[in-house]
């Protein structure tokens, strides 16, 4: 049977009527689509996944709408799937419950000021592919615990994690930083007691450039 493929722009949704979802290419042989936005509006945990099959037809997910969660005070974790290669800074706008953020492995950038001052935000888990974390991405939040910066990240600006002030560990899997890519105040006003995982082989080049940008005296530094 002949299945009628859906026009690009079209908003389809999903087969299990999770999410919506908008039609950016489509063929016989699969296409892509961009998240819109949960139907369950009281929906606390959401996985965006990388792909969905509609109507026999496999979607590849390659991003989310500027409007996906704007102001939902419901959502309270999220997954990013692996095909989702961006998101903006508005996406994620006036989530204040949000707790776990787990970007997936295409994601290439946070955006600047993305979940600046999410007072709930306890978690954060990068992508492999994150090669950005914009300035303001986490400053502000104050609740924010475990932070892995991913292997590919070489750039991190300024003030991203400023003020964070109850990471208990910072694990920086990246060997790429150097102190003129780490923007000033990057890791400012967190805790002396925090625990920071260093590459091995970037051991004594990291520990000068994590104090330079704002890592305490007093915090501990680990080479993993």
């Amino acid at each position: 049977t002949d299945t009628k493929l859906p026009a690009v722009g079209e908003k389809i949704t999903s087969e299990d009527g999770s999410a919506t979802y908008q039609v950016t290419e489509v063929g016989e042989n699969g296409g892509t689509v961009i998240y819109e936005a949960p139907t369950d509006k009281n929906a606390t945990t959401v996985v965006i996944p990388a792909t969905v099959t509609i109507n026999n037809i496999t979607y590849k997910v390659t991003a989310i709408s500027d409007t996906a969660f704007a102001g939902n005070k419901k959502i309270t974790s999220v997954t990013i799937g692996d095909n989702v290669t961006e998101f903006s800074a508005k996406t994620f706008k006036g989530c204040t419950n949000l707790k776990i953020v787990d970007v997936g492995n295409g994601v290439t950038s946070i955006p600047a000021n993305a979940f600046k001052n999410f007072k709930n935000l306890t978690t954060v888990k990068m992508g492999t592919e994150v090669k950005t974390v914009g300035k303001n991405a986490f400053s502000g939040c104050k609740k924010l615990k475990t932070v892995t910066v991913g292997k590919s990240v070489a750039k991190i600006g300024a003030k991203s994690f400023y003020g964070c002030s109850k990471i208990k560990t910072l694990t920086i899997k990246s060997t790429k930083l150097t102190t003129k890519k780490v923007g000033s105040k990057a890791f400012g006003k967190t805790p002396n007691s925090m625990t920071v995982k260093i590459p091995k082989k970037k051991w004594s080049a990291y520990k000068s450039m994590l104090i330079k940008c704002g890592v305490n005296k007093k915090a501990k530094l680990k080479k993993s």
